[in-house]
């Protein structure tokens, strides 16, 4: 390999490590393959585990660019304040033990792992600070 050829393989190299990580592919759920698809418009890291499990399906996550193709349940970018108000639980109670139609997604369709429901709450809870005070919660 010549001069010229170790140059070019470094920068092609050093291009690569510095774009974003692929954003991972989200799962069809069941009933819901004719839905219109989310859309993404932002690459921040905390949409991935989201976007993984398939919650984009029915939920936008607007403060991670997340849009929901269907808006059937409400953004979770206000969902840390919101399960208090709907269920009167905060939503480290909640989820281990949901409710209503969540009992149904998250025992059949999405199965989070203790280590993903934490992290889960611990991103929620993060927007959840992040927003201003007149964010709707």
């Amino acid at each position: 390999m010549n001069r010229y050829s170790r140059v070019v393989a470094l920068l092609a190299l050093a291009a690569a490590c510095k774009s974003a990580p692929a954003r991972p592919q989200m799962p069809v759920l069941p009933g819901m393959a004719s839905s219109a698809p989310p859309t993404f418009t932002g690459n921040d890291p905390r949409s991935y585990l989201f976007i993984r499990k398939g919650c984009p399906t029915c939920h936008s996550i607007s403060a991670l660019g997340v849009k929901s193709g269907t808006d059937v349940g409400p953004d979770l970018t206000y969902a840390y304040g919101d399960v208090v108000n709907r269920f009167n639980e905060p939503l480290e109670q909640f989820l281990p033990n949901p409710t209503g139609t969540m009992q149904m997604v998250l025992g059949q369709l999405i199965k989070l792992e203790p280590g993903e429901r934490d992290s889960v709450i611990h991103i929620l809870k993060r927007l959840h600070d992040e927003q201003p005070a007149s964010a709707p919660h």
